[in-house]
């Protein structure tokens, strides 16, 4: 069965790997499907999955990793090399550079591209079940010139009537220059040439305002004293008469500091305005090509770099000390406001509390706006904020829900009178220092921009109005101030007679007294004719020229006779006007607006009042937690019906009951329930409880401060709604670590949860996962709820939070044993899943005690790849390996045998660190010791490096190591010689081992066997022994090698399958993929709910190699053919010991056939007996018979060898088929059991998708 990806599909049907032997030396760089089949070579036009074929395209993905010299390599450092870039050859002559977890192409390619690595794995060749290749996954090809084409929603192009003409797009996009500061910046050279006159500038700016001020003079004109200085050009920009020369004039007089400063700070910006002007023309249509800047867009911005640079230090500290009487009186009368409520400034309020709550939210809004006052750098900032401020007042509230744009429209357009009462209130309650100067600076501190007309000029005048009517008036708002005060401190104190007397009337804080006026203010400055004059100075108009500011000044006072509302109706046409004559359409009338403000101190009014964080009187109540106030109040229902009592709550949408339960409370919470179950039926109370606050909060939400509800509202809460971070109340309550009674309250909440869910199934826990993909499993902190949430609720164990991260991650990472205990016991649990960089639990561990604990529990686990206990009840393995820095690995090997002295349940436990070299070394002591017995290979040549990509160390090579090395000690443990060898148990017993000594002990030891050999046992040389014993042996060697012919089909097979269900998930997840794109923004979209369910169930098909029972299975039968040929290779030895002794039998006969033949006497030619002839023939004879005794010495030795190889081999046989039949069993009962596991969880899984997609329909 081919497999999915067209790459390695292609790579193992050509004879690219040919040549790539040995494949230790070798690294496939793999392209991930998706970019295959949804890549494009721009080149060529042509799906990668159609050029694939080509060899040159395989080969240049197939890496030869050159060996070390073993100096270097023994000097390397990963750590300190992982970061450096490394050059590493392809099969084609090619070169890539690999840095980190990125691949750069290099020498011979054609373009100079970059893909990433993703993950690695071992891939075993379908014509060789044993030969495995090391595939790194990256992200695209490397060949070509890749793009992305994946599928695309089916929609309609969007076009504009305001697009761009394609030329227009086409060109490159200006910068967007803001400040000054940034203008300097990008363009050096102007900041280079302007750089001394910027520095002459305000070096002569600081030496004017520190001289002692001239005195004014008794008679001068605002006019003459501030004509002739600039003039005002047709675009707004400001142009100086002449050349302004520094330093600043000497001889004008002025009418105060305050002209003076005005007058400074004017000739300061048309001194920067000419030193910009003098800048090289070049750089000026540089920056006229490069920007969208205009002249009078960059007089405002050096206007506003010369305010900014002189703000702080010399300007603003100045004009706060000429103002500071007029600001410390303002301060001490807006401090007297500062309880009022929205409804007692003249503003009658439509839609109830809805209404209200809209107009506090526009003056919260206005408030965080306002308060930027406060530290802002310049006038021109300022002025930018107050606009902010009211815009914020006429377009925030309800305006933003409004999808229609014409209603919207309508909406944010709010009444004058409106616009300047809530802009009264921002004021009292933002509490910004110093507003008389602000004023003074934004109204004559800036000079380009018209400030008497438009927007701003609207902005300003609304802003001096209310500045003045704060000056000059609010007795009414004043003693409102205080008649609240009095009420909210008696019910914050729970001072229930002073409320009572309230609310009767007989208080005296209502009696209408007469409230001391304040000595009233002289008009600031500011409002005079000269600080209302024109910007240059040539025209000057004072208030009354532009009809008055009765369009600005809804407090003005005026004799009516009919008193009338406000009302917030919201205007059709919008309030900003070209001028100051224009706004005097909108002004409503003096009688109008003298009615609103004398404060509503009517004992109805009262009761209903709200302070500044928008906290009613029952919300104060609470709060302050007098049970007494709010037990009384509740009997007020005159003041204080249902109705009101429902729609009570704090600025963030805060109930009473969720307030109360919040402050844990139970007082409080029983009078507000028994209030509620009094007055409402069983659907109100549940709407009431579901009541949501700005975060989506419920009352429910908050039930773990008092848990001694949970029981009698189980029924009435919501369980599973969820507040806009996606927490329902059951989450919520499972996040409360360190309440006193946790494990019992999260007990009750879960029963109650599950007794209110519908069906009588089990707690589905799907339904409280929250937005980052955290289940309870994930929160909670007790074991024993940990454990029954496993076994009693619908859970997926294994479920991955948006990091990646298990509930067994966290657990690891956050130390808590307890519940990696209950996870371990469990044997859904995956512990070999990785999180979004690749570790696992035991890696994520917080320190070495857990993580030395977490392989003490894996050593116990029941999962697929657990442990058996042998006869003794002691399990043995390698629980984790790990990388070392210097380039080597390390296994982490544990024993554990039960200690019946203490209980039946204790375990003692041995742990050593061991290296692949110490496995090796052990296989060769053994067969030292023991040489006709079967050991599997362990050769250097088997074990990869997984340090072949340095950057990015193969974690699949490391776990196949440590899976081979585990599978070989358990072939050892269940050996019937090794299984009680001393250095076996040595090895796994004893943490430090001194190689040496065991080894010359081995060597001894063996030494001694070959002794014993000689010595204790028989000879077996007669030819009916020989044929007998090459009987049974042939006979066995069949039969062991059809049984390694039918594992090792059974190995490919089993690859074959494996991979075509790798690939099945693999495709399901593409088909998630292409499915979304069938939703949103498509013309006919999906419904999300169904995009969601598909990936939820590619995610299902997904399963970890290393916990994939079908992988576990193939690696237990690849163990088995190891000692298969183990065994075959110990048969073997009989027979090779039968042909020595068939070949020393038959020399020993050709040699004493020729000994027979030399008896008589040699004679030379014509039988004559030449001297040395019979020397010759006794020295032959001896030699022969020498031979002869050697010979017979050495099939004697043989032959005893024989018999003790026979006895070996043939007990060990015998041992081996009975060893064979119980590890297929186990084996197979393994896998079957884990199969079913999976499965049935993926079933769970599925059902869960299924139900979430009836349950939205």
């Amino acid at each position: 069965m081919p497999v999915l990806n067209p790459f390695l599909r292609a790579l193992f049907q050509s004879s690219v790997l040919a040549h790539a032997r040995p494949a230790q030396d070798y690294v496939l760089l793999v392209p991930t499907t998706e970019s295959l089949i949804y890549g494009v070579d721009t080149e060529t036009g042509k799906r990668y999955a159609d050029i694939v074929d080509d060899e040159d395209f395989l080969g240049s993905h197939v890496l030869r990793i050159p060996l070390l010299p073993p100096k270097e390599a023994k000097e390397a450092n990963v750590r300190d090399g992982r970061t450096k870039a490394r050059t590493y050859p392809t099969a084609t002559g090619r070169s890539v550079i690999v840095k980190e977890h990125t691949v750069f192409t290099n020498k011979g390619f054609k373009l100079l591209t970059q893909a990433h690595l993703l993950q690695d794995a071992l891939y075993y060749s379908p014509s060789n079940e044993t030969q495995q290749w090391l595939v790194y996954y990256i992200s695209k090809p490397l060949l070509g010139s890749y793009e992305a084409a994946p599928i695309r929603p089916a929609t309609l192009p969007v076009m504009s009537i305001f697009s761009e003409p394609a030329d227009t797009a086409a060109q490159p996009q200006k910068r967007d220059i803001k400040s000054f500061n940034e203008l300097l910046n990008s363009f050096p050279m102007i900041a280079r040439q302007m750089q001394p006159g910027l520095e002459r500038l305000f070096n002569e700016f600081g030496k004017e305002l520190g001289k002692p001020l001239p005195p004014p003079p008794s008679q001068i004109s605002s006019s003459d004293s501030l004509g002739g200085s600039t003039q005002v050009s047709d675009g707004g920009s400001v142009k100086t008469n002449g050349i302004v020369r520094l330093p600043f004039p000497q001889d004008d007089l002025f009418e105060d500091e305050e002209d003076m400063m005005r007058k400074a700070l004017e000739t300061a910006v048309t001194a920067g305005i000419d030193l910009f002007q003098g800048v090289d023309k070049q750089q000026l249509s540089l920056l006229g090509a490069t920007t969208d800047l205009t002249g009078p867009a960059v007089e405002r911005l050096i206007e506003r770099y010369v305010a900014e640079s002189v703000h702080d230090s010399l300007l603003f500290p100045r004009l706060c000390l000429i103002h500071k009487a007029e600001d410390q009186e303002l301060d001490r009368r807006i401090r007297q406001m500062d309880c009022l409520d929205v409804a007692q400034v003249g503003i009658a309020i439509e839609d109830g509390q809805d209404g209200k709550k809209d107009l506090q939210t526009r003056i919260q809004s206005g408030v965080a706006a306002f308060r930027k006052l406060g530290v802002a750098g310049s006038p021109q900032e300022m002025l930018d904020i107050l606009v902010e401020t009211e815009r914020a007042l006429s377009e925030t509230g309800r305006v933003s829900t409004i999808a229609d744009e014409e209603k919207r429209a309508t909406a944010m357009t709010i009444n004058a009178d409106i616009l300047v009462s809530l802009l009264l209130l921002v004021i009292i309650r933002a509490q910004v220092r110093h507003l008389q100067a602000r004023l003074a600076y934004m109204q004559r501190f800036i000079f380009i921009d018209d400030v008497e007309s438009g927007e701003i000029g609207y902005a300003l005048s609304t802003f001096e109005a209310v500045l003045v009517y704060l000056a000059r008036d609010g007795g009414g708002l004043r003693k409102a101030s205080r008649q609240n005060k009095i009420l909210w401190d008696a019910v914050k104190s729970g001072n229930l007679d002073e409320v009572k007397s309230l609310f009767h009337g007989s208080s005296s804080a209502i009696v209408d007294d007469f409230v001391e006026e304040p000595a009233l203010l002289p008009i600031s400055r500011i409002t005079t004719s000269s600080s209302l004059s024109s910007m240059n100075g040539s025209i000057s108009k004072t208030l009354s020229e532009a009809g008055g500011l009765a369009h600005v000044f809804p407090f003005q006072t005026k004799e009516v006779g009919k008193k009338t509302k406000k009302h917030v109706k919201m205007l059709s046409r919008s309030m900003s006007a070209s001028s100051s004559f224009s706004q005097l359409s909108h002004a409503a009338t003096i009688e109008t607006t003298l009615s609103g403000i004398e404060g509503d101190t009517s004992i109805p009014s009262l009761a209903q009042t709200q302070d500044s964080l928008g906290n009613s009187v029952l919300m104060m109540a609470v709060e302050s937690q007098q049970v007494l106030v709010l037990q009384y109040l509740l009997t007020l229902p005159d003041h204080f019906p249902i109705n009101v009592i429902l729609s009570d709550a704090s600025s963030d949408g805060t109930t009473l009951l969720s307030a109360a339960i919040q402050l844990a409370n139970l007082d409080l919470v029983r009078i507000i329930l028994e209030y509620l179950l009094q007055n409402l039926d069983e659907s109100m109370f549940k709407d009431y409880i579901a009541t949501q606050d700005s975060r989506g909060r419920t009352a429910a939400h908050y039930i773990f401060n008092t848990p001694e509800l949970i029981k009698e509202l189980a029924e009435l809460i919501p369980w599973r709604q969820k507040d806009k971070i996606g927490h329902t109340p059951l989450f919520a309550v499972c996040r409360t670590y360190d309440h006193a009674d946790y494990s019992n309250m999260v007990s009750e909440a879960l029963s109650a949860a599950k007794d209110v869910q519908q069906g009588g199934e089990a707690l589905r826990v799907e339904d409280h996962d929250d937005d980052k993909g955290n289940s309870l499993l994930h929160i909670v902190k007790d074991s024993n709820v940990a454990h029954r949430i496993l076994y009693e609720c619908d859970v997926d164990p294994n479920t991955m939070n948006d990091k990646k991260f298990t509930p067994l991650m966290l657990a690891s990472k956050y130390g808590r044993i307890d519940m990696v205990r209950i996870f371990f016991g469990d044997p859904r649990i995956d512990i070999h899943l990785r999180e979004s960089r690749g570790l696992t639990a035991v890696e994520l561990a917080k320190d070495d005690e857990v993580r030395n604990r977490i392989d003490d529990l894996t050593l116990f686990s029941t999962t697929a790849t657990s442990s058996k206990a042998d006869s003794t009840g002691r399990i043995t393995a390698i629980v984790r390996s790990f990388f070392v820095e210097d380039g080597s690995t390390r296994f982490v090997l544990k024993s554990g045998a039960p200690n019946t002295a203490v209980s039946s349940t204790t375990y003692t436990i041995t742990t050593s660190r061991r290296s692949v070299q110490d496995f090796q070394n052990l296989a060769l002591w053994l067969a030292m010791d023991n040489p006709a017995s079967y050991i599997p290979i362990l050769r250097a040549g088997m074990f990869r490096t997984p340090f072949q990509l340095h950057s990015r160390p193969s974690r699949s090579v490391l776990y196949d190591a440590q899976t081979t090395l585990d599978r070989f000690l358990k072939v050892m443990i269940s050996h019937p010689t090794f299984s009680q060898h001393e250095m076996l148990w040595e090895f796994f017993l004893v943490p430090d081992m001194a190689p040496e000594t065991i080894a010359e002990r081995a060597k001894l030891k063996a030494e001694l066997l070959q002794e014993k050999i000689q010595d204790e046992y028989e000879p077996m040389t007669s030819p009916t022994d020989l044929r007998d014993v090459e009987s049974v042996i042939l006979h066995s060697r069949d039969l062991v090698r059809r049984v390694g012919i039918s594992t090792r089909i059974l190995l490919r097979k089993g690859n074959v399958l494996n991979y075509a269900l790798s690939d099945v998930a693999e495709a399901v997840a593409l088909l998630a993929q292409g499915i979304g794109s069938l939703g949103k923004p498509s013309l006919d979209p999906l419904p999300k709910a169904h995009v969601d369910a598909m990936t939820k169930f590619a995610s299902h098909m997904q399963t970890e190699s290393a916990s994939n029972p079908l992988a576990i299975y193939i690696d237990s039968l690849r163990s088995f053919n190891d000692t298969v040929n183990a065994m075959q290779a110990s048969l073997s030895k009989p027979s090779m010991l039968i042909s020595r002794i068939t070949g020393a039998k038959k020399q020993i006969d050709k040699d004493k056939q020729s000994l027979i033949s030399n008896t008589g006497p040699k004679r030379g030619p014509f039988r004559l007996n030449l001297p040395g002839m019979e020397e010759s023939r006794m020295k032959s004879m001896k030699e022969a018979e020498k031979r002869i005794i050697e010979a017979e010495g050495q099939v004697d030795a043989l032959g005893k060898e024989l018999r003790y190889t026979n006895e070996v081999v043939v007990s060990e046989l015998a041992g081996w088929t009975t060893w064979k039949g119980a590890l297929g069993k186990e084996e197979m009962k393994r896998y079957v059991k884990g199969m079913v596991i999976k499965e049935r969880e993926r079933l769970c899984g599925m059902q869960r998708v299924l139900r979430t997609l009836q349950e939205r329909r």
